[in-house]
């Protein structure tokens, strides 16, 4: 088994919630609540579909492992813009913390603000 970035549906709310699962049956991720947080499958699924989103290639494992040693060492603190699931699960499987859910939510916001203003 390799080190896999995984998903489920968030619970409150719309979108999805953003996990890495190591070969141990360890998954890291990020919650509001908790901040970094590990658990196993089932604690990270919390009764819903996980989905596995890719599989970080072999030769990169150490580097993921030094990043979670990182974090561990210094955690962040959950931030729903800059540091959130997402950003997280991206930054330590692929070195950057990215959200694809974020970034379309901002372009949504945007038109919606663009349509306003000019619509009147």
């Amino acid at each position: 088994m390799s080190i896999r970035v995984i998903t489920r549906p968030k619970k409150n709310g719309i979108g999805t919630h953003w996990g890495v699962e190591f070969p141990s049956g360890l998954v890291v991720d990020y919650t509001q609540e908790v901040g970094l947080r590990f658990t196993d499958r089932e604690g990270f699924a919390e009764n819903l579909l996980v989905t596995t989103v890719r599989e970080v290639p072999w030769h990169l494992a150490w580097t993921v492992y030094a990043r979670l040693d990182q974090v561990r060492r210094d955690p962040r603190k959950y931030d729903l813009l800059q540091w959130n699931c997402e950003t997280f699960a991206e930054w330590l499987t692929a070195g950057v913390p990215k959200s694809a859910q974020v970034a379309g939510a901002m372009v949504l916001a945007g038109v919606a603000a663009f349509l306003l203003i000019f619509a009147k």
